[in-house]
């Protein structure tokens, strides 16, 4: 039975668990302005809030606190959606079947997300309601598509990343395809989808090298794709000599995603604006910053800045806004929480071997090191001394004659006493690594192609 359209007092819920999108609207490519991970989200949800509603209609409508879900947003806290709202009025995207190739009988188009959208509130109930439209030419095919990818939205919000969400998007159209292989396309041609920025705005270096794709997207993205949905991705290169010219996935199904899902999707986490100003952004810029950005990285700029702040070691932060900013732009903070900590019950359905896991940690502690030596360089010398003094308290009785010595006669001249000290004042700062430390180390962390 058909569900009835929504009329001006009917509320339509954008909690379903699953979104049928249509294949056209899967690999979209902008051509202007920057799709960013919370543009996808909140699109899907207008998409999910639509098709519960009669397509005869041309206007939709559903209350602001049912699109954002359990993010504590209330009528006075409408910023962040007004941004995404915008955006999705301004940006242009190409609509296409998710190929590159020009096809007989293949449609190509260009529109922005929505047509229009209006934020209102209800003078009498005092509810705010959020209402939008879509451009006639593609809203057939959004509300009521003839292929299409059933999408979960749990599964969306537990991804932190745009690149992860296209992916995911991508792949789930391929799940049920007799050879699980995605569409074999160009680098350059993945790389405006993964990454939401069109070429045009695109540094030389990203369009040029495809070991910088590779590092920035599409590694972080398989990852996380693979931690915490259904589906398990694998990238296949295709090389022209020794340069990688086209790539494309093979997707399988997984019985459970690795990590636990948060059984209450949310599209917006408005504690990471609260936190931001509380470490002295004002409201507006933080509001902006995480419209702009990568929850993982933001999250893991805040918890650096305010560990940083904490430290008892340490000099005090001259300026906790300009450290966060910069750790936020540079990308040098430890990754120490891009993906929900695995609880008892979804831990890693596999344990990685071993040796992969002392590989891993082994390259984690170098990481942690080089930031904790850092650190000690800032220092002036007589909180340089202070540390050498704990540490010769705290860890030299625990070590073996051999380094005691070494330390005693080089100090940090020496390249074991070095490590040891440096190890354990990353320790000191940074508490012991956890499991979720080091998976979140391998999705963020930058590697050579």
């Amino acid at each position: 039975m058909a569900t009835k359209r929504a009329k001006k007092t009917d509320v339509v819920s954008p909690s379903s668990a699953e979104l049928r999108k249509a294949v056209e609207a899967i690999a979209i490519q902008p051509k202007s302005g920057k799709i960013t991970l919370l543009t996808r989200k909140l699109f899907n949800v207008l998409l999910a809030v639509a098709q519960q509603a009669d397509e005869s209609g041309d206007t939709y409508r559903a209350l602001l606190s049912d699109i954002v879900a359990n993010s504590a947003f209330d009528s006075n806290d409408t910023a962040l959606v007004k941004e995404h709202l915008r955006r999705m009025v301004s940006v242009q995207v190409e609509w296409s079947q998710g190929t590159s190739s020009q096809k007989p009988g293949r449609k190509w188009g260009i529109s922005t997300l929505i047509a229009d959208a209006e934020i209102l509130e209800d003078p009498t109930t005092r509810r705010v309601w959020v209402e939008f439209s879509f451009a006639p030419k593609i809203k057939k095919k959004l509300l009521d598509p003839v292929q299409y990818a059933r999408l979960s939205l749990q599964f969306q919000s537990q991804l932190r990343s745009s690149a992860g969400l296209a992916l995911y998007e991508i792949c789930v159209r391929y799940l049920t395809n007799p050879s699980h292989l995605t569409m074999r396309e160009s680098w350059e041609w993945w790389r405006p989808i993964l990454s939401g920025t069109p070429d045009t705005e695109a540094g030389d270096e990203a369009k040029r090298e495809y070991k910088y794709f590779k590092r920035d997207y599409l590694r972080p993205a398989i990852a996380e794709v693979n931690a915490v949905t259904n589906i398990f991705v694998e990238l296949i290169e295709h090389r022209e000599g020794r340069r990688v010219a086209e790539i494309q996935f093979r997707v399988t199904e997984r019985k459970q995603p690795m990590l636990a899902l948060d059984e209450h999707p949310n599209v917006f986490d408005s504690t990471l604006v609260d936190r931001m100003v509380k470490i002295g952004i004002p409201l507006k810029e933080a509001q902006t910053l995480y419209a702009d950005s990568e929850e993982n990285r933001i999250r893991a700029a805040l918890q650096m800045t305010e560990q940083r702040m904490r430290s008892t070691t340490l000099p005090p932060v001259r300026s906790a806004p300009a450290l966060f900013k910069d750790a936020l732009k540079k990308g040098y903070a430890p990754p120490l929480d891009a993906l929900p900590s695995a609880t008892s019950s979804g831990k890693a359905a596999a344990a990685p071997p071993d040796d992969l896991k002392a590989r891993l940690l082994g390259e984690y502690a170098a990481y942690r090191r080089k930031e904790a030596r850092a650190l000690y360089d800032e220092q002036g010398d007589s909180e340089q001394e202070l540390a050498r003094q704990s540490f010769e308290e705290d860890m030299l009785p625990e070590l073996g004659t051999h380094l005691r010595d070494d330390w005693r006669r080089r100090g940090l001249d020496s390249k074991l006493a070095e490590t040891a000290f440096f190890d354990w004042l990353a320790r000191k700062t940074w508490g012991e690594p956890t499991d979720g430390d080091l998976l979140s180390f391998t999705l963020s962390q930058p590697r050579a192609a």
